[in-house]
């Protein structure tokens, strides 16, 4: 399997996501650009590819949770 297609696509992922102005949108968009980089990182082996990219997925969880109150408020 072509592991590099992951790495590509965990790379553009991440990189947008510094564009976008929302910070939510922003930590989702690099949380699942993190999944594709740890896709990768299983693929070809590479345990610091791997915990990096958990411990960014595990950071922007944690955010998720803390905020979960105002992001998901019906706003009138």
């Amino acid at each position: 399997m072509n592991w590099e297609i992951f790495g590509y696509i965990g790379t553009v992922l991440i990189l947008l996501s510094f564009l976008i102005e929302n910070v939510f949108k922003l930590r989702l968009v690099n949380s699942i650009g993190a999944i594709f980089w740890m896709v990768y990182g299983l693929g070809i082996m590479a345990m610091p590819t791997i915990v990096v990219n958990l411990c960014v997925l595990v950071i922007h969880t944690f955010w998720f949770i803390k905020h979960r109150k105002k992001l998901f408020v019906d706003k009138k």
